[in-house]
Order: C-alpha cells, then structure tokens, then sequence
C-alpha cells in the first residue's frame, strides 16, 4: 500500500516522519517531498509511467521522446 499524506504544520510533519522512521526495519519507505518543485518533478514521472503503459497496451500512440524528457 502506499500513502501520500500533506501535513502543512512542520513541527507535526516532522513527528510523523519520526514516527515513520521506526517501522523501516519492517520494510517502510518514506519519501519525502518537501517543495513543489520536487512534487511537480515526481507527478510529471508518474504521468509518464501512466502513459507509457498506455502506449505498451495500444490504448493511445507514441510521441517523441523529446516530448517525454521535457516534462520530466
């Protein structure tokens, strides 16, 4: 299962991830995306992993690669 949570207060964002770091031994991944422009990087991947799965199933046609590698 995977999580994606927005805590705006830092101080309680910082509890959770201290909270989080205990269960790593038991296979729990943090990833942390602490801006916007790292949240904008990480939504413009999983868009283009959901296009390219797209395209292997003939649901839609390729583009340019040149296209993809912009929006990454």
């Amino acid at each position: 299962m995977q999580l994606n949570i927005n805590i705006p207060n830092e101080k309680i964002a910082n509890k959770v991830l201290w909270l989080l770091e205990h269960f790593k031994s038991d296979g729990v991944e943090v990833k942390k995306l602490s801006n916007v422009n790292e949240r904008t990087i990480f939504d413009n991947f999983t868009k283009s992993v959901k296009e390219l799965k797209s395209i292997k199933k003939g649901n839609i046609t390729s583009r340019p690669v040149e296209d993809l590698l912009d929006e990454l």
